[in-house]
């Protein structure tokens, strides 16, 4: 059934391509580069997929702005708890993906948590200042990057030497809740050598976490701390061989109370060491790269019940980079991963050996054609193979107009955590594996750079998935409970719109929709069913813009521990504003933020509180 989709999308846009192959015009490059695609500098007119970018541009307009918010602000992407305090636990779904299904990338490697529930890298660590840009791929993606990128990709690339000679940045941002984030850098090149060193601090006074609903009692707010120190250096020994290292230092401690609607006097505190190696040789048409990195984090939770747990996670990713005639893109490459994870005096590991192969071929100037195949090698689960096909067709309707028909079938392997395994009270080492199979189809059209619309469908199915499940006793309490496989079919299916125009050089529009059909609603927890959102940027000088975006989050369903165990969230509003100020060709950056400018007092997280109006200031300097 699986091979008859793929076969069926295969035979329809090749047929169709086809029978207007004589009418084919040689394709308008639209300036925009996509990488996250097939790892390949791609036009994103030529990718077979819809990926959205954060540019460090942008990134330096919106002060105060944490990872979270930023991937809150793109179509079709819901990350959970963004809007309580700095440490609220995130939870974010892409096509109904939870956390371990959205695989974060970090300068191209995963970067995972082997003491994390879902194995994944937790968001609250990065500082948005370090960032040189995001994208996010929504989709399968795990013939590319492996186990966990079975609904999109978050990929994230760190700021790295730009410049000659040597460059100095500041940031601060100051804001509500006695919030403020200072970040400085240094670049620049010495002979052959380039180098980064940068270091950050984030620190606030905060809300309560937990929602107060007794007026006779006042709840305490709970702060955030965060510190980051990161060195990344290249040296290029000729123009064949250059070798890159990078360090990376994150402490963070946050309060939290006991649990929805109770407060509390506790704390977690992480501490996270990452290094790694990436040697790389370039040869006539292609590139063989070694990326490699070593991370290790210990997480503790100081309580009325404690717990510390420790991860080691490490990554190598050999590859092998050839382009044949200049129309062909291969990569054939081998990945290995290891976590080991440390909860008391169980130290249970598990490692993957993936080989793998992609090919994307501009078969004519209209069609392209993207494939891939990988082995996982699981050392609990055993081998299992992933593929992926993803054509696109591009159509020239003028000097100025195309339209790209592209679509998309892949499957996707996604192990239980250690955490899920083997966790203390919560553990289940008979759990299975889970499965999803993801089909998607749409269209974008382009009219010259000033418009881009795209449209799509997609449909994800996942078997065995695995959900925390609560047991209760005869009169309806909570007792206890544990992971385990979800019976049946987990399903969901979604129509995504979005839209980006240049009106004039001075204003620029964007506008998103996004609905979604769940297959059981009680499989979804906490995802909502639309959203949709407007957006405006307004030069008003030739160093000032304003900005304006609305984003509605729509209804979604919460279980909670008591009775009716399943509680209705209804929807909500977010609007926002910003302003920046450029001086010295942008080496001066004034800027400003409020958010929740109506003051919406909603539900982000049933029994927590959310940010009401709040505002940041920024300034940004370049030496």
């Amino acid at each position: 059934m699986r091979w008859n989709r793929a076969l069926a999308l295969s035979i329809t846009l090749a047929a169709f391509g086809g029978a207007t192959f004589a009418q084919e015009e040689k394709a308008k490059d639209l300036g925009e580069v996509v990488v996250t695609g097939n790892r390949f500098e791609t036009p994103i007119e030529k990718s077979g997929k819809v990926i959205y970018k954060i540019t460090q541009d942008q990134i330096a307009k919106l002060p105060g702005r944490t990872v979270a918010d930023l991937l809150n602000t793109l179509p079709g992407i819901n990350v959970d708890g963004a809007f309580g305090t700095p440490g609220t636990n995130l939870d974010y779904s892409i096509r109904g993906g939870r956390n371990r299904h959205t695989l974060v990338l970090i300068d191209g490697l995963p970067i995972n948590d082997a003491s994390a529930i879902s194995n994944d890298y937790d968001l609250r660590l990065l500082n948005a200042n370090a960032i040189e840009y995001i994208e996010v791929l929504k989709g399968g993606a795990s013939t590319l990057y492996g186990t966990n990128a079975a609904s999109g990709v978050i990929n994230i690339k760190l700021k790295e030497a730009a410049t000659d000679e040597p460059q100095v940045t500041l940031s601060q941002d100051v804001g509500s809740f006695q919030t403020m984030n200072t970040n400085a850098d240094v670049q620049g090149r010495t002979g052959k050598l380039s180098y980064l060193a940068g270091a950050s601090v984030s620190i606030s006074d905060g809300i309560s976490a937990a929602q107060d609903n007794d007026p006779t009692l006042e709840f305490g707010n709970d702060g955030f701390f965060r510190y980051t120190g990161r060195t990344k250096l290249n040296y290029k020994f000729s123009e064949a061989f250059k070798l890159g290292a990078n360090l990376s230092y994150e402490d963070l401690k946050a309060d939290y109370d006991n649990s929805a609607f109770s407060d509390g006097d506790n704390e977690f505190l992480i501490h996270q060491v990452s290094v790694g190696l990436s040697p790389e040789w370039n040869y006539n048409g292609g590139k063989l790269s070694l990326n490699t990195n070593f991370n290790q984090i210990r997480r503790e939770f100081v309580s009325a019940f404690p717990s510390t747990a420790k991860g080691k996670n490490f990554q190598a990713d050999l590859n092998n980079q050839k382009v044949f005639n200049g129309n062909i893109k291969t990569i054939l490459g081998v990945q290995f991963q290891s976590y080991k994870f440390q909860s008391g005096d169980e130290q249970p590991n598990q490692s993957n050996f993936d080989p793998y192969l992609n090919v994307s071929a501009d078969v004519t100037d209209a069609l392209t054609l993207n494939a891939g195949v990988r082995l996982n090698n699981n050392s609990e689960y055993g081998s299992n193979f992933v593929y992926m096909f993803n054509p696109s067709y591009l159509f020239q309707l003028g000097e100025d107009a195309q339209l790209k028909l592209f679509g998309s079938y892949s499957t996707a392997f996604v192990a239980p955590s250690l955490y899920q395994l083997f966790a203390e009270f919560y553990g289940n080492p008979d759990l299975e594996a889970e499965s999803t199979e993801s089909l998607e189809f749409g269209v974008s059209l382009y009219l010259s750079d000033k418009l881009t619309l795209n449209a799509e469908y997609f449909d994800r199915k996942e078997e065995n998935a695995i959900d925390f499940v609560s047991i209760f006793d005869g009169q309806g309490n909570y007792v206890g409970g544990g992971y385990d496989n979800v019976e049946g079919e987990r399903n969901i299916e979604g129509l995504e719109v979005d839209l980006t125009w240049s009106v004039t050089n001075d204003l620029n529009l964007t506008a998103h929709f996004a609905d979604y059909n769940f297959g059981d609603p009680s499989q979804f927890y906490r995802i909502p069913n639309q959203k949709y959102g407007l957006g405006g940027q307004y030069t008003i000088a030739s160093n000032t813009q304003l900005g304006v975006t609305y984003n509605y989050f729509g209804d979604r369903e919460a279980a909670i521990f008591s009775d009716p165990f399943l509680v209705e969230l209804e929807g909500y509003n977010m609007v926002d504003f910003n302003v920046s100020h450029a001086l010295f060709n942008g080496d001066l950056i004034f800027s400003g933020s409020i958010r929740n400018l109506l003051d919406e007092d909603f539900v982000g997280v049933y029994g927590y509180t959310t940010r009401p109006i709040n505002f940041t200031v920024g300034l940004t300097a370049k030496f």
